[in-house]
């Protein structure tokens, strides 16, 4: 695929990683989601996060 990412489209994979770690997690949005969670933390739930509060802070900001 050669065509850019669209923000929708980054804020629905991260929307799903947040999904993800709401449902499998025994907490909510913690580390325990996914197959790349350790107990240090989780790549994944935290490139998320980021994701989300950068496009909170530009349509908000």
């Amino acid at each position: 695929m050669d065509e850019p990412v669209t923000l929708s489209e980054l804020v629905w994979a991260a929307n799903r990683t947040m999904d993800m770690h709401w449902t499998r997690s025994e907490s909510p949005w913690q580390p325990g989601g996914c197959r790349q969670c350790t107990e240090d933390g989780c790549p994944q739930l935290d490139w998320a996060r980021r994701v989300l509060t950068d496009v909170r802070a530009q349509l908000l900001g």
